[in-house]
């Protein structure tokens, strides 16, 4: 009897023993959960695949082990799937339930390392780790709720937005059809003024070219009679010179005038003779004619106080009013000849005094002798005055004028309609977004500052960089395109074609649009050389709240 109960004893404390060891051995490797039991580190959503009345199949089907070598701290599976809740496998993942906060999956290197990552602590089992879960998920769900709130308003922006970009475009759309409708009259008007204007030019070509023949006939038979007057006086200076009539001028001829005393020190030296006959010792009549008399002519117009530059030509006594009288009276007395020669000296010398004071004697000329210079110089101005065409050439050419100012101004109107037409298909081209919501964004310019620069950015046209402490504008792009990813190319935008660098490449500056409340430039970087990027916010950006996709938490 005492046996019998003995051995019933020691059975029930075998059992208690085994059922024990088996709480231990499950406790080190298994969860409980309120409708499965599942090992440490498995999610519930995976427990059909962790079954303990199963060999263990590796989640990447290379392996089927004992389910006794799950989480046994030995890595069996090359993907590490035999060990959700031990650090043995370095590809492992242990899945923290984080209750009442968002459920994450760690590396498996963090599982029992003596530091808390997940909020429950459920991966360090050799020491208790608070569980902040609570307070973390109230945190994370304040943000999320004032995140949906900036998301609502920044989504209604949008709308708002998005309605004048959508009216804008219509208002430029319509104008557009009136600028088009605008520049085909225009073009009409343009077109009937040119025909005008081609008609009146006809006949004021035909005339002026009449005149131009008329003038040109006129200057060719003045230039002959100055050619032929040149050569009369050329031959008379020349028969004055030459005082034995030899057909030649020689040193000595030169030497008994005064006139080419050049460095007036009353003496015509050797030198100075022979300088006007081309350092020769004569000349002949046709070497006189032909480079002689353009050397001495300046002397004799000097010596008659002819020679004044800031006067016309045509002021000047002709020469052969004086000169030929000269010759022609007594052609082969040189001393008659010098005699004359002296008179006129002599009178030059009362009334112009000494040559280099002969500014300063104009001014002392009497009132008879000053109005005599001065008659000459109004007759210019009387020419000027006088028509330069003839009465019914002067009406053609005011027809022509009136028709050219016309076309002009036709022609002008039809430009200033083009460009503008152009310049508003060059706006309506741009993307401004699927629902035109970055239109308002067209001609508005945002600046951002750092320790060293202003970066601003212009959307749709360029963004620049200058230094705060002086220095150029530098260009770093012109608007390229959108550059978004496939699903949503509006998040990113590209400026290209900048100001080269020194020994670079052209800048570049890649905007980064995220959704904002406001629209501003949050940062700008160069992560590489020449190549900048801009955070930028906006309510162009923000999506509908509606309509975003959460991610299930398991809680």
């Amino acid at each position: 009897m005492a046996g019998s109960q003995f051995r019933q004893v020691n059975t029930g404390i075998w059992h208690s023993l085994s059922l024990i060891g088996i709480f231990a051995v499950l406790f080190n490797r298994f969860s409980i959960s309120a409708k499965d039991l599942t090992p440490r580190g498995v999610p519930l959503s995976r427990a059909a695949l962790y079954d303990a009345e199963k060999d263990f199949a590796c989640l990447d089907g290379t392996k089927l082990i004992p389910f006794s070598l799950v989480n046994d701290d030995y890595c069996d599976c090359a993907d590490g799937s035999d060990e959700p809740g031990t650090s043995a496998c370095p590809n492992g993942r242990f899945f923290c339930l984080n209750a009442g906060h968002k459920s994450i999956y760690i590396v498996s290197s963090r599982v029992n390392d003596g530091i808390c990552d997940c909020c429950d602590g459920s991966e360090e089992f050799d020491f208790a780790c608070p569980n902040t879960c609570d307070e973390m998920g109230r945190a994370a769900r304040e943000e999320a709720e004032r995140a949906v709130r900036l998301a609502k308003e920044g989504f209604q922006k949008r709308l708002e937005m998005s309605q004048v970009g959508k009216t804008y475009r219509q208002s430029k759309t319509e104008e557009r059809s009136r600028l088009e409708t605008d520049r085909q009259h225009a073009e009409v008007i343009k077109d009937e003024k040119q025909m005008l204007r081609d008609e009146a030019e006809t006949p004021e070509k035909a005339a002026l070219e009449e005149y131009r023949r008329l003038e040109d006939e006129r200057k060719q038979k003045d230039d002959q009679e100055e050619k032929q007057r040149s050569e009369e006086e050329a031959e008379d200076m020349f028969r004055l010179l030459d005082s034995n009539d030899d057909g030649k001028i020689t040193v000595s001829e030169i030497q008994v005038r005064q006139t080419f005393d050049r460095n007036k020190d009353g003496i015509v030296s050797d030198e100075e003779a022979s300088f006007f006959l081309n350092l020769e010792a004569e000349m002949s009549k046709e070497d006189f004619l032909k480079s002689g008399w353009l050397l001495a002519k300046p002397y004799f117009l000097m010596e008659k106080g002819m020679f004044s530059p800031p006067e016309p030509e045509h002021m000047m006594p002709e020469p052969e009013h004086t000169v030929p009288e000269t010759v022609h009276t007594e052609p082969t007395e040189p001393n008659s000849q010098e005699a004359e020669y002296h008179d006129f000296e002599d009178d030059e010398a009362e009334d112009l005094g000494d040559p280099s004071e002969k500014p300063l004697e104009h001014k002392e000329l009497s009132d008879d002798e000053q109005d005599e210079l001065d008659t000459p110089k109004e007759e210019p101005a009387a020419e000027e005055q006088k028509p330069k065409y003839d009465e019914q050439t002067m009406e053609l050419i005011g027809i022509a004028d009136k028709a050219r100012s016309e076309f002009h101004e036709a022609d002008k109107v039809f430009r200033d309609i083009s460009n503008k037409l152009q310049e508003l298909n060059d706006v309506l081209n741009v993307d401004f977004g699927d629902d035109e919501r970055f239109t308002p964004l067209h001609g508005q310019c945002f600046d951002f500052e750092d320790r060293e620069y202003v970066y601003t950015l212009c959307p749709f046209k360029d963004a620049n960089q200058r230094g705060k402490n002086g220095g150029g504008v530098v260009n770093l792009g012109k608007w390229g395109s959108w550059s978004g990813p496939e699903d949503n190319k509006y998040l990113q935008m590209l400026y290209d074609r900048g100001q080269s660098c020194w020994n670079g490449p052209a800048r570049s500056a890649r905007i980064f649009i995220k959704c904002g409340i406001e629209n501003r430039v949050t940062a700008v970087s160069e992560p590489s050389r020449c190549e900048y990027h801009f955070d930028f916010i906006s309510p162009s950006a923000c999506q509908n709240p509606d309509s975003l996709v959460h991610p299930h938490d398991e809680l």
